[in-house]
């Protein structure tokens, strides 16, 4: 009886820690995407763009100042991936994240 319980424990903890490690290999390929990796503050709208490519949409905030772009880097569980990069008036990158443009522009950090 304990056997099996041991076993029954070990295949449970193996397959959580393979699990785990997929959700990270995701995770690890988005940070790879240029526009993750190779987007900085401060680099004009037009150097962000030449290494982002074309956005998926592109708005002017209404809560945030200036304008964002927002990209779709794959799909988890059929919802997009999404990253943001913020512009200032200046179009200079501001911020970036994992976030759509509209959740960024509903509660903007610097």
């Amino acid at each position: 009886m304990n056997k099996t319980l041991v076993l029954a424990f070990t295949t449970a903890t193996a397959l959580t820690l393979l699990s785990g490690c997929t959700i990270y290999d995701r995770a690890d390929s988005y940070m790879k995407k240029p526009v993750v990796s190779d987007v900085k503050k401060d680099m004009t709208k037009q150097q962000a763009r030449a290494i982002g490519g074309i956005p998926a949409t592109s708005i002017t905030m209404i809560n945030a100042h200036g304008t964002c772009d927002s990209y779709i880097l794959g799909t988890r569980d059929g919802k997009p991936i999404n990253y943001f990069v913020s512009y200032d008036q200046n179009n200079r990158v501001l911020n970036k994240g994992f976030q759509s443009c509209q959740e960024y522009d509903t509660n903007p950090q610097k």
